[in-house]
Protein backbone atom coordinates (compact mmCIF):
# COMPACT_ATOMS: atom_id res chain seq x y z
CA UNK A 1 0.00 0.00 0.00
CA UNK A 2 0.99 3.42 -1.56
CA UNK A 3 1.83 5.93 1.91
CA UNK A 4 0.08 9.58 0.35
CA UNK A 5 1.67 12.45 0.73
CA UNK A 6 -0.50 15.25 1.89
CA UNK A 7 1.48 17.90 -0.34
CA UNK A 8 -0.87 20.87 0.24
CA UNK A 9 0.12 20.65 3.66
CA UNK A 10 3.48 20.31 3.46
CA UNK A 11 3.46 23.23 0.88
CA UNK A 12 2.18 25.11 3.57
CA UNK A 13 4.38 24.72 5.82
CA UNK A 14 7.52 25.52 3.14
CA UNK A 15 5.74 28.58 2.15
CA UNK A 16 5.56 30.10 5.86
CA UNK A 17 9.17 29.29 6.27
CA UNK A 18 10.49 30.39 3.36
CA UNK A 19 7.68 33.63 2.88
CA UNK A 20 9.41 37.07 2.44
CA UNK A 21 6.35 38.62 3.59
CA UNK A 22 5.68 36.29 6.40
CA UNK A 23 9.67 36.39 7.57
CA UNK A 24 8.93 40.28 7.59
CA UNK A 25 6.20 40.15 10.15
CA UNK A 26 8.39 38.56 12.25
CA UNK A 27 10.94 40.81 12.07
CA UNK A 28 9.48 43.75 12.44
CA UNK A 29 7.03 42.10 15.23
CA UNK A 30 10.59 41.43 17.03
CA UNK A 31 11.38 44.74 16.35
CA UNK A 32 8.58 46.16 17.95
CA UNK A 33 8.99 44.01 21.16
CA UNK A 34 12.69 45.21 21.10
CA UNK A 35 11.41 48.77 21.08
CA UNK A 36 8.70 48.48 23.65
CA UNK A 37 11.42 46.53 25.85
CA UNK A 38 14.04 49.48 25.14
CA UNK A 39 11.44 52.03 25.68
CA UNK A 40 10.45 50.65 29.33
CA UNK A 41 14.20 49.91 30.55
CA UNK A 42 14.96 53.89 29.65
CA UNK A 43 11.83 55.38 31.24
CA UNK A 44 12.79 53.15 34.85
CA UNK A 45 16.09 54.21 34.53
CA UNK A 46 15.19 58.12 34.20
CA UNK A 47 13.14 57.55 36.96
CA UNK A 48 15.90 56.16 38.93
CA UNK A 49 18.15 59.13 37.73
CA UNK A 50 15.69 61.65 38.77
CA UNK A 51 14.71 59.78 42.18
CA UNK A 52 18.62 59.95 43.06
CA UNK A 53 18.64 63.27 42.25
CA UNK A 54 15.38 64.09 44.26
CA UNK A 55 17.15 62.47 47.27
CA UNK A 56 20.74 63.95 46.76
CA UNK A 57 19.79 67.67 46.26
CA UNK A 58 20.15 68.98 49.87
CA UNK A 59 17.64 71.59 50.45
CA UNK A 60 18.49 75.10 52.50
CA UNK A 61 15.56 76.69 54.76
CA UNK A 62 16.06 80.11 55.19
CA UNK A 63 15.47 82.38 57.97
CA UNK A 64 12.78 84.87 57.80
CA UNK A 65 14.12 88.29 58.22
CA UNK A 66 13.45 89.88 61.72
CA UNK A 67 12.38 93.03 60.58
CA UNK A 68 8.99 92.82 58.48
CA UNK A 69 8.70 94.83 55.32
CA UNK A 70 6.69 97.87 55.37
CA UNK A 71 2.92 97.39 55.02
CA UNK A 72 1.19 98.88 51.78
CA UNK A 73 -0.89 101.24 52.98
CA UNK A 74 -4.16 101.94 50.71
CA UNK A 75 -6.82 105.18 50.45
CA UNK A 76 -9.94 104.44 49.39
CA UNK A 77 -12.39 107.37 48.18
CA UNK A 78 -15.85 107.45 49.44
CA UNK A 79 -17.27 108.79 46.37
CA UNK A 80 -14.64 107.22 44.00
CA UNK A 81 -13.56 110.50 42.22
CA UNK A 82 -10.12 110.80 42.59
CA UNK A 83 -8.32 112.84 40.01
CA UNK A 84 -4.91 111.37 40.23
CA UNK A 85 -5.42 108.00 39.48
CA UNK A 86 -6.97 107.34 35.73
CA UNK A 87 -6.95 104.46 33.95
CA UNK A 88 -9.15 105.26 30.83
CA UNK A 89 -9.98 108.30 28.92
CA UNK A 90 -12.10 110.64 30.71
CA UNK A 91 -16.23 110.28 29.30
CA UNK A 92 -17.38 112.57 27.02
Amino acid sequence: MRVRNDTGIQYALVKGVLDPETLKRQVEQQITAAEDRNKVFLESAARRDIDAYVNATTYVIKAKPTVSPPQLSLNFDKGGDSKALHSAAPPA
